[in-house]
């Protein structure tokens, strides 16, 4: 034993170097394809980032002009395009107010600051959604461009931003001096730069619009000079998204581009790389530093730790599985050193007590489990009671013998059956006579409800809790049948497969959504409830708390157009009833 220690612990040595150096092997090459697929994640983040501020973009643009090509087809500005010819038809003050008033409102009606103009050619004639807007002549001398134009600032002084130009009608396009109308919309490109700052308040780098001919649009706090590097830099593909990394004097940026389809301009973002891939590197040397003290302090503790640890924990870990599978009388005799001889002292005396704990709990839980079933009885009540004891009298008053008759034979019958205490189970057969007995009740109250029994004649002797399918017919009765106009009909049925008992009420009242289903079935597996729970919540937990967490109630529509409510009894066999499922 003297010489065979120290080989052993050589061998202990030798696995954990070359665990560590493994796991060193591991770590760098794990660490590059990290990397890898970090930047990859990170790439088709920004870009789709990017994408759904283009998107928000652009539909914004598309917008105002489909606002524009409405206008086109609006009656009052048809009314003021041929105000001339139509001026005994019409009031040309009150049509030229309306026309103001829509601009007004179209303009106003926007998130974003646009201005509209309306132009005849031939009297000159300007309506702008502001007073002091002009139109731009100078597009009368050649053909009006398809879609939105970019419009620098230098232009006469103005604001930069996209004109849309529409003419009426659609052929004057090519010419537009023969037009009988022009339409001009202006958006400043402020409303870009504003959405671009509100996107970089939650980003980290800069975006900006790009277009060969026209340069760069930057947002109020974009560096010019960086954007001009991006851009230098960038190979845009027309129409196409790009998202790649490239090496400027700055450093290494993450750069995407997205084209924007309404203004045929590039959407533009970039990031610095060493921001996002910072932490992943500071986590590089602090596992490398970890890796060497781990190292060290192996090194110091496994000798120490398999004299004096291991193989008295090996003893206590086996005994403590032999209590988990279940034998409670396993004891620990062997002595070891005087910590561990105390603990497994301590273990003996703890399996004893938890021996002795298990056997009081479990009879404990036996006769919790039996006042709990009986409680769960007792709170099916037939409440209906009153209901019966004034059809008795009202058919008294009227002399109608026979139905007092029978109402009093099947209650007394019906009361007897619940009110039985003593024994928690009965049979099949017995529970279906309660069915019939409650039916006959229900039936002579309504008068229009009818009634088919079809249960597998070898399920008839099962013993079973006492009033179990009862809570289902009165349910089907008072929530189905009651809510619907005409007669009603209950078939009870019952087959049995190799795992469960199936027993069905199936009926064709008013019946529930889909979604009313959901939430009922979902109360009913609750397993508390506030209220104490009643009715088919009631039978759910006798079903569990008999028969196993596998069984239990289940709903679904009902062909004839009201519910089929399922109630499944798992098999197992019980001594006390061998006849029984449960």
């Amino acid at each position: 034993m003297v010489a065979w220690r120290p080989n052993l612990f050589i061998k202990m040595l030798a696995i954990l170097l070359s665990l560590i150096a493994a796991t060193l092997l591991f770590y760098g090459s794990s660490y590059r394809k990290d990397v890898g697929v970090i930047t990859s994640q990170i790439k088709t983040t920004d870009l789709n980032h990017l994408e759904f501020l283009t998107q928000q973009m652009d539909n914004n643009i598309n917008q105002l002009a489909g606002s524009m090509y409405a206008l086109q087809r609006d009656p009052t500005i048809r009314d003021y395009e041929q105000i001339t010819q139509l001026g005994h038809l019409i009031d040309p003050a009150q049509t030229i107010m309306t026309v103001l008033e829509k601009l007004s409102l179209q303009t106003s009606s926007s998130t974003w600051e646009n201005r509209i103009v309306l132009y005849k050619p031939f009297s000159g004639e300007t309506l702008g959604s502001d007073s002091s807007l002009s139109f731009d002549v100078s597009v009368l001398h050649k053909p009006l461009p398809a879609g939105w134009e970019y419009i620098s600032e230098d232009r006469a002084g103005a604001e930069a931003g996209f004109r849309l130009l529409l003419s009426d009608p659609a052929q004057a396009t090519s010419r537009p001096r023969e037009a009988q109308l022009l339409m001009s919309m202006y958006l400043p490109v402020s409303n870009i730069e504003r959405m671009f700052d509100a996107y970089q308040s939650q980003n980290t780098g800069d975006t900006f619009l790009y277009h060969p001919s026209f340069g760069v649009i930057l947002s109020r706090s974009s560096d010019r000079q960086m954007a001009e590097q991006v851009t230098a830099a960038l190979n845009i593909t027309a129409g196409k998204s790009t998202s790649d990394i490239f090496d400027l004097k700055q450093g290494s940026f993450l750069v995407s581009s997205v084209p924007s389809s309404a203004i045929n301009w590039q959407v533009v973002h970039y990031s610095p790389l060493k921001e996002i891939l910072e932490p992943i590197r500071s986590s590089r040397s602090s596992f490398l530093t970890g890796s060497a003290i781990l190292l060290v302090m192996s090194l110091l503790f496994s000798l120490q730790l398999y004299r004096q640890v291991q193989r008295p924990v090996s003893l206590l870990l086996r005994s403590l599985n032999r209590m988990k599978e279940g034998r409670w009388s396993t004891r620990i005799h062997t002595r070891t050193n005087p910590e561990f001889t105390l603990l497994n002292e301590e273990f003996n005396d703890m399996a004893e007590k938890i021996q002795s704990l298990i056997e009081q709990v479990y009879l404990e839980q036996l006769r919790a489990k039996d006042a709990h079933l009986k409680q769960l009885q007792s709170q099916i009540n037939p409440h209906f009671l009153y209901n019966c004891l004034f059809f008795i009298k009202s058919k008294a008053a009227i002399g109608d013998t026979e139905s007092v008759e029978a109402m009093a034979l099947s209650l007394g019958e019906y009361y007897r059956y619940i009110t039985r205490v003593d024994h928690s189970l009965t049979t099949l057969q017995d529970e279906l006579k309660l069915l019939e007995n409650y039916l006959k009740i229900q039936n002579l109250r309504k008068q229009r409800i009818c009634y088919e029994m079809d249960m597998e004649s070898e399920l008839l002797d099962l013993h079973i809790p006492r009033l179990l399918i009862q809570p289902l017919v009165e349910n089907s009765i008072i929530h189905g049948i009651e809510r619907k106009i005409g007669p009603g009909s209950i078939r009870i049925t019952g087959r049995h497969t190799e795992e469960a008992i199936l027993i069905t009420v199936e009926d064709n009242g008013a019946g529930m959504t889909e979604e009313a289903i959901a939430a009922l079935q979902a109360r009913i597996n609750e397993t508390t409830r506030e209220d104490g729970g009643c009715g088919l919540w009631n039978v759910q937990q006798r079903l569990k708390l008999h028969y196993g967490e596998a069984s239990g109630l289940m709903i679904a529509p009902s062909p004839e157009g009201g519910l089929i409510t399922t109630l499944r009894m798992e098999k197992k066999e019980e001594p006390d009833a061998p006849n029984s499922i449960g």
